[in-house]
């Protein structure tokens, strides 16, 4: 049995993980978009390398934050993840909050191979231009797109050009379903409950170094755009760079944090049949 435990960030995902860990005697895959990267630690909220639970998680620390990283590749690594341990172990635990990578590697999701097309002709046309002809290329993808966003309508017409289906009809011809024998658990606390949680965890990254840890992995690295769309890493870059007072820095973390905890909410109802709980008591007294 693979036991999913997601929900929306500050739900209090990480210790249910840990207490089915030693429930069930089973490891835990990291199902988080940017706990992959190395020294993106206090950003994240990863669990310190110093708790003994660390060597329990898989696909932890896996990139660099030089690195891109794509849900493509995650679906292949963590089903890999899954084949091996799968050998060892009964039971297997999955902990995170990107839906998108939860859903692409449990179900039959397959990826068109692509080579990603150029997109130079597109720079000087205006978003309704753009959005023109992605309905030409893929009507459908258009219905699941804001007009506005032009960096992913760009996204799509580069799919669409490379690709000998579309990214509409491909989704299309997937049965959607499971591959595995899960159980998948969402903690969702009260609003209130949560974006007061989100409230003191930002204050508490800010508190462990936050600024610190952004200034030494600029030092290093120049980061991916994978890596830097991750909340609370870009808002301290705009305030290294003179872009927001520190003070406006926190608040805008914690604002972008909580409208991201109500869309994973959102995604998570609607994209999987799931139990729901408010609270990780009573999660744990029905999971047993």
């Amino acid at each position: 049995m693979i036991y999913i435990v997601c929900g929306p960030t500050g739900s209090g995902k990480t210790e249910v993980a840990k207490i089915l860990s030693d429930r069930f005697n089973a490891p835990i895959i990291n199902a988080d978009a940017f706990q992959i990267y190395k020294d993106m630690d206090i950003g994240t909220a990863k669990i310190s390398k110093d708790d003994p639970y660390y060597l329990r998680h898989h696909l932890l620390d896996i990139k660099e934050p030089s690195e891109s990283f794509s849900v493509m590749e995650y679906q292949r690594l963590f089903r890999e993840k899954v084949r091996d341990l799968q050998r060892n172990y009964a039971n297997i635990i999955v902990c995170g909050g990107t839906g998108l990578y939860i859903r692409a590697s449990i179900y039959d999701y397959v990826f068109n191979e692509e080579e990603p097309a150029d997109t130079s002709d597109l720079e000087g046309m205006s978003i309704d231009e753009l959005f023109e002809l992605l309905k030409v290329l893929d009507e459908k993808a258009c219905e699941s797109l804001h007009k506005n966003n032009r960096k992913r309508v760009i996204r799509a017409i580069s799919i669409a050009r490379s690709q000998k289906v579309t990214k509409s009809e491909n989704i299309s011809a997937q049965e959607h379903k499971l591959l595995y024998d899960v159980r998948i658990l969402m903690l969702n606390p009260n609003r209130e409950k949560l974006y007061e949680n989100i409230n003191a965890r930002v204050d508490k990254m800010f508190e462990e170094g936050l600024v610190e840890e952004v200034k030494a992995l600029r030092k290093r690295f120049k980061l991916s755009n994978t890596a830097t769309a991750a909340i609370g890493y870009k808002e301290v870059i705009d305030y290294l760079d003179g872009k927001l007072s520190l003070e406006d820095c926190k608040e805008l973390i914690k604002k972008r944090t909580r409208n991201y905890a109500k869309r994973q909410v959102t995604f998570f109802k609607n994209q999987f049949d799931l139990e729901m709980y408010e609270n990780k008591e009573q999660l744990l007294e029905k999971v047993k």
